[in-house]
C-alpha cells in the first residue's frame, strides 16, 4: 500500500514496486486529473480501516503537506494508521524529514535547529515532524521503519542505482551554510528503490535511517 500515491515520491514508489511484480494499491485524498495510476483507491488516510489493510504486507507512507492546514497528515494521520497497525506483522515505512536527524553523535541537537538550513517559516512543518517521529518511537508494538532522505532530496534528477544507508546523524557543514555541505543529495528515483530494498529484506525494524548518494551536484540547488 502506498498512501500518497499520487504524489511525486508515491508515483515513483507505485511503479517501481509494479515493475518488481508486488500487487499494489494505493490511497489518495482525491482524485487527481490525468493520472493512470491502478488502482488507486481515494480515500483520507484518517477514514482507512482495519479491512483496507486485509493483505497488506507493508505500507509506505509518502504523504507530503506543506502547510499549517494539511500538516495533520504527519501527526494525526501517522498516529490512525499506528492504531490500525497494532497487533498486525505489517510493516509501516514513513518517508520521514530531515529536519529530525541529529547534528552530533550525543544526539541533543537537530537539523531543525540549524537556521540556514530550516528558517522560521519551516519550524512548524520540522515540528509536525519531530511530533510524528516522536509517536513512531514510542510504538513498540508494529513493525516501523522511518526512513529519512538526506537534506537535498531532488524530484527530478535521474536515478543512479545506488544509494548508501546511514543512522539518524547529520554531518551538517561545518560553517553552518548548506552550500558547503557533503553526502547531502539523493534523488526521489533512489530513495524509491531504497524503500523497496527495505521491504523487500524486511530490514531496520523500528529504526530510523538516512539514505542518501552523495555530493550535491549544484550546491547552490535546494529541492
Amino acid at each position: 500500500m502506498i498512501i500518497g500515491a499520487y504524489g511525486r515520491l508515491g508515483r515513483l514508489v507505485m511503479g517501481a514496486a509494479s515493475r518488481r511484480g508486488y500487487q499494489v494499491v494505493g490511497i489518495a485524498h482525491r482524485q487527481h486529473a490525468n493520472s493512470n495510476l491502478s488502482p488507486v483507491q481515494i480515500k483520507d488516510m484518517l477514514d482507512l480501516t482495519s479491512a483496507d489493510l486485509t493483505g497488506i504486507d507493508a505500507i509506505v507512507d509518502a504523504v507530503g503537506a506543506w502547510t499549517p492546514a494539511t500538516e495533520y497528515v504527519h501527526t494525526a494521520g501517522l498516529a490512525h494508521i499506528v492504531s490500525l497497525l497494532r497487533g498486525t506483522p505489517i510493516h509501516y515505512l514513513k518517508v520521514g524529514a530531515s529536519s529530525t536527524l541529529f547534528t552530533n553523535t550525543a544526539h541533543t541537537y537537530t537539523l531543525q535547529e540549524l537556521p540556514d538550513y530550516y528558517p522560521d517559516y519551516m519550524q512548524d512543518l520540522c515540528n509536525a515532524h519531530a511530533e510524528g517521529l516522536a509517536i513512531l518511537q514510542s510504538a513498540n508494538d508494529i513493525n516501523w521503519t522511518y526512513v529519512t532522505p538526506t537534506y537535498n532530496f531532488d524530484p527530478n534528477g535521474q536515478s543512479t542505482g545506488t544509494y548508501h544507508v546511514t543512522c539518524e546523524v547529520f554531518h551538517a557543514a561545518n560553517s553552518g551554510n548548506p552550500d558547503d555541505g557533503q553526502q547531502d543529495y539523493i534523488t526521489y528515483a533512489d530513495f524509491a528503490k531504497g524503500m523497496l530494498d527495505i521491504i523487500a529484506g524486511n530490514q531496520y525494524i523500528r529504526q530510523q535511517i538516512t539514505l542518501f548518494t552523495g555530493n550535491n551536484p549544484h550546491p547552490t540547488q535546494r529541492y
